[in-house]
């Protein structure tokens, strides 16, 4: 009998791994060859025509006295920090302030909110360049309507303003997405739990402080992963709004890899930095991993 039990497992286990096959295929031609390739060029010098010379670790040498490379990672990690904070928190307020309305208003709302999620980056990119002018833009214009007339500035141009600038344009793209999440995981809250807590006289602050908050620790968590992963590759806004300015000051990291590799034609150096930029990422997913593990809540 365990024999023929263990036949059939077998049997079953194999056929997973048929199905399995074709993705993994597609998996290694569009993912794992393009990988392999990139570490391999990290150790090459080319420009894209000669032939490739071999230099070992020179690009990555290179890469710790490159002072734009540092400058791209500390903007990147800026706008992916901040902006996933905000997107989360404000998504997180959102989501409790809809479980308030009416279910008509509410999808209204939601769908409202969750719209710029939707929209391409190089889109919204534009869009706020009509915000953010100077001369002729929404913000400004509006300013001066209220009689707030120094508080006029070219929002793009001020090495002051440009950063949180485009921070405010990454969380006007990602915090529908964390309030859609919010509001997932406060649907699935117990509401027998709700209302005992309402007649032990909690108030609403205390019930989404002390009960929402807690319950929807883990969508909390996949929304601070996809806004800070969003923020990593953060690259057509930018170029969008500001194309790196002013004096470089909103240069992130995947626009120095592409701007070495189709500007400068450095191949070999933009995949070394393309490499560093994995393992940025790769060190981020482990200090969020790191940051949630443990708070098990049940409902």
């Amino acid at each position: 009998m365990n024999a023929k039990r263990k036949s059939i497992s077998r049997k079953y286990m194999i056929i997973g791994f048929c199905f399995l096959l074709p993705a993994f295929a597609v998996y290694l031609i569009f993912m794992g060859y393009p990988l392999a390739r990139t570490f391999y060029m990290s150790t090459m010098r080319w420009d894209g025509f000669n032939a490739m010379a071999f230099i070992g670790l020179d690009n990555y040498r290179e890469i710790f006295s490159d002072a734009t490379f540092w400058l791209a990672l500390g903007n990147t990690l800026y706008f992916s920090f901040i902006s996933a904070i905000i997107s989360v928190a404000l998504g997180l307020v959102l989501a409790w302030f809809i479980m308030h309305l009416f279910q008509f208003e509410g999808r209204v709302l939601r769908t409202i909110m969750f719209s710029p999620s939707m929209i391409a980056p190089t889109i919204t990119g534009l869009l706020f360049i009509f915000i953010f002018t100077e001369n002729i833009g929404l913000l400004n214009s509006i300013l001066r309507a209220v009689g707030l007339d120094d508080f006029t500035r070219a929002w793009l141009a001020d090495l002051t303003t440009v950063r949180p600038a485009v921070v405010a344009v990454q969380v006007w793209r990602q915090f529908g997405f964390s309030m859609v999440v919010c509001y997932a995981g406060m649907q699935g809250v117990s509401k027998e739990l709700i209302e005992a807590a309402r007649l032990e006289g909690a108030s609403d602050v205390k019930i989404f402080t002390r009960i929402l908050i807690p319950m929807i620790r883990p969508q909390i968590e996949i929304s601070m992963m996809f806004t800070m992963l969003w923020g990593l590759r953060i690259y057509d806004s930018v170029v969008a709004l500001t194309g790196g300015g002013p004096a470089r000051q909103t240069v992130v990291l995947p626009m120095w890899i592409v701007e070495n590799a189709f500007g400068f034609s450095r191949h070999g150096y933009a995949s070394a930095l393309s490499v560093a930029f994995i393992f940025v990422t790769m060190v981020f997913i482990v200090i969020m991993r790191l940051a949630f593990r443990g708070g098990k809540y049940e409902n």
